[in-house]
């Protein structure tokens, strides 16, 4: 089955790594990664497919093929980025394999008909990454990624909570069932909302944030870029799902509350950040808050929001790799001091601030319009004053990040120049991906006309 190969090649990919190849995981990787990527975008010719044990519609084509394409270039990337780590936590091996599991359960907890069997998928993906957070071994990324554990692990036991309380009021987990069931009681209104809560988690939603600053800032730079651009947007995979099968205005009321206050907390946060890798972490979280509102209100803002999602992908994974080329040469995390990358490095300082511009919404990249979508759903449903709100927090988050940015880039202190490594060619392409994005907005129309409603 066509669907299940992207999981089936990472997790051979991992056996490999583990077991025979431990000399050759790169190679092995690579070459998992980029099957992965071919077999995901044959995936979208293909028809849908539903069964007792998968659900695979467009939506889902989408999702495998965002992940497959972060995937490859994430482990290019961390083919240099691991070798140049003096002192690892993990041996390289063991990097790679759990970087394959990692993605494995995530192409899985995508294509499941069943909320039980991708709660397990999601469970799964902490486990699978929580070294991965500590590969630096210092006391901080231990830290940091302790914290994950504890705090993700939580989230996780309220969502199993939510999962519990789906099925004792629709008596089914499966999406098949639940999209053409009657609408179901009050319990399910409850599970619904813990749901929310329990994967928002995992996401970074207000009030269940505080790991993600953390674990981003302390992980290294292409576990971050998986973290920002993949874990996140497949952890909100679920919710986009239960308001596929269950419209509430309760349930919207909820979602649009809590990414509201994950957008307002966001833009506030990135004020009086230090460190540059945090910053993007905060702007992860304004996104996903805003993806959030997105799926709250549908229609055309639900489109708004799995373009934001995508672009998102691209633009902050290439984004989080740039930041490992800046800690490389400059060996310091503190915004301070980075000055002149446009002299120092300017194919990172350049691509920096365009991959900035990309993933804080400004036009012409997809971000925009697809945040333009939100706003415009939000007055449309709770008036001009809600939307020039949340207008103002997102336009604070936006002036507050680019200006950091923009110091660091343009600023006129500057050291020697500083020969960039070849790798340098993948972020500047995931970059340049999310500025084409806007091109295929027809397509993606297309593809996701069943889905929005």
């Amino acid at each position: 089955m066509i669907y299940t190969l992207p999981a089936i090649f990472a997790i051979i990919g991992a056996i490999l790594s583990f077991v025979f190849f431990r000399k050759k995981e790169r190679e092995v990787s690579v070459l998992a990664s980029v099957l992965s990527l071919i077999v995901s975008i044959l995936s979208l010719f293909k028809p849908d497919y539903f069964t007792n044990y998968f659900y695979v519609d467009n939506l889902s084509k989408i999702f495998l093929l965002m992940i497959s394409i972060v995937y490859l270039g994430v482990v290019l990337f961390s083919i240099e980025y691991i070798s140049s780590m003096k002192e690892r936590f993990i041996k390289v091996y063991q990097y790679f394999t759990l970087l394959n599991l990692f993605v494995a359960v995530m192409f899985f907890s995508v294509i499941l008909n069943n909320f039980g069997l991708i709660w397990v998928c999601i469970e799964a993906t902490t486990f699978s990454s929580a070294l991965l957070v500590a590969v630096e071994n210092d006391f901080a990324a231990l830290e940091a990624a302790w914290r994950y554990i504890i705090i993700v692990s939580v989230g996780l036991v309220i969502s199993l909570i939510a999962t519990l309380f789906l099925y004792s009021s629709a008596k089914t987990l499966l999406i098949t069932n639940l999209v053409n069931q009657q609408a179901p009681g009050g319990l399910f209104l409850l599970g619904g909302m813990l749901l929310i809560v329990g994967y928002g988690t995992k996401v970074g939603i207000f009030p269940m944030n505080t790991w993600l600053a953390d674990a981003h800032g302390k992980a290294p730079a292409p576990i971050s870029a998986i973290f920002s651009a993949i874990l996140l947007p497949v952890s909100i995979y679920p919710i986009i799902r239960l308001f596929e099968v269950y419209h509430n205005v309760l349930l919207s009321e909820f979602a649009f509350v809590l990414g509201f206050l994950s957008v307002a907390t966001a833009s506030i946060m990135t004020l009086n950040q230090k460190l540059y890798k945090r910053l993007f972490a905060y702007s992860s979280i304004e996104n996903m808050g805003l993806a959030l509102i997105g799926i709250s209100l549908g229609s055309y803002a639900l489109f708004g929001a799995i373009i934001l999602i995508f672009t998102h992908a691209l633009a902050k994974s290439g984004v989080f790799m740039l930041t490992g080329n800046i800690f490389h040469n400059f060996k310091s995390k503190k915004i301070e001091d980075i000055s002149g990358l446009i002299k120092t490095m300017p194919k990172t300082g350049l691509f920096l601030f365009l991959g900035t511009l990309a993933v804080t919404g400004a036009p012409p990249f997809a971000t925009f319009f697809a945040e333009l979508l939100i706003l415009a759903k939000t007055i449309n449903l709770y008036g001009w004053i809600i939307g020039l709100i949340l207008f103002f927090f997102v336009g604070c988050g936006f002036l507050f990040i680019n200006y950091k940015v923009i110091n660091m880039v343009f600023s006129s202190k500057s050291k020697p120049l500083i020969k960039e490594s070849f790798f340098t060619l993948i972020p500047i392409i995931y970059i340049s991906l999310a500025a084409i994005i806007i091109i295929a907005f027809p397509v993606f129309y297309k593809l996701l006309d069943g889905v929005i409603k």
